[in-house]
């Protein structure tokens, strides 16, 4: 599936047909949509999986210049996407990804979204709970690149960015901090962390879930930064259970809203 943004095409992996709803998976900075691959089956019961490559990834359009892998940019590419589906919509967002959903929810609000999932992600990766996190310990191009290599080594990417991708959405994820935002998010949220997240300590995941007024934290002991590559039956088991009580949730409120409508005020 190929989606048309202000800047380019992306392109994006489905799985399901059309259904009550939609779930759009983001995936994390080195990585593509191929990293959702082993749990989008299992998600596409009676719905739609989309899962995007972000800018700079796979098929879709690779800008020159770092300075166009800025979280806003991948937010509106994100609101490309979400534009192509009708009905509620789930949003996911892995390490990166959570990111660039908090920013697409700062820059377009709620919407149609039904619900949040942040895996493994963080609202300021340099300073939540004073934990700090560095994905990349290199300043130079070169040094920057070798880091990626080995990052993507360490967490079993078959499939990655360019480096021109990684080194500017770096620039802006390194800088970003959603803090502030978190408590006015008013989605059911589920905030699910590996105990022995490596890249982003389970610290921000707990300081995120305690910020958010509707978030429900789960921590799973052993696992490190890719929570669906360590126990993919038990990822979709968990996020089905999340989906459904989200697009229940969200069936309630539309049909309080039908009621509301149909009474003469």
């Amino acid at each position: 599936m190929l989606v048309e943004t202000s800047d380019g095409m992306l392109e994006c992996l489905t799985a399901g047909q059309t259904g009550a709803g939609s779930v759009v998976l983001v995936h994390g900075i080195q990585g593509t949509a191929s990293v959702w691959k082993p749990v989008m089956g299992s998600l596409s019961t009676n719905r739609r999986v989309i899962a995007p490559h972000l800018r700079g990834r796979a098929g879709s359009f690779s800008p020159d210049t770092a300075a166009s892998y800025a979280l806003s940019n991948f937010a509106s590419d994100l609101h490309s996407v979400i534009n192509t589906i009708s009905g509620p919509v789930l949003l996911i967002g892995w390490s990166m990804g959570g990111f660039v959903a908090l920013e697409y929810l700062t820059r377009f609000g709620t919407g149609r979204l039904i619900g949040l999932g942040l895996i493994s992600s963080s609202p300021c990766i340099k300073a939540t709970a004073g934990i700090g996190a560095t994905w990349f310990k290199g300043e130079t191009s070169e040094e920057l690149a070798l880091d990626a290599l080995a990052r993507a080594e360490r967490l079993q990417l078959t499939e990655t960015a360019t480096d021109t991708a990684v080194a500017g959405s770096w620039m802006s994820v390194s800088m970003a901090d959603y803090r502030a935002m978190l408590s006015a998010i008013s989605l059911p949220v589920l905030v699910l962390h590996g105990a022995d997240d490596g890249e982003c300590p389970v610290e921000h995941g707990r300081a995120m879930a305690a910020a958010i007024p509707n978030a429900a934290l789960e921590v799973w002991d052993g696992c490190g930064h890719v929570p669906m590559s360590f126990d993919p039956g038990r990822f979709t088991e968990k996020l089905n259970r999340f989906i459904l009580d989200c697009e229940r949730m969200g069936n309630r409120c539309a049909q309080k809203q039908l009621i509301f409508n149909s009474v003469d005020h």
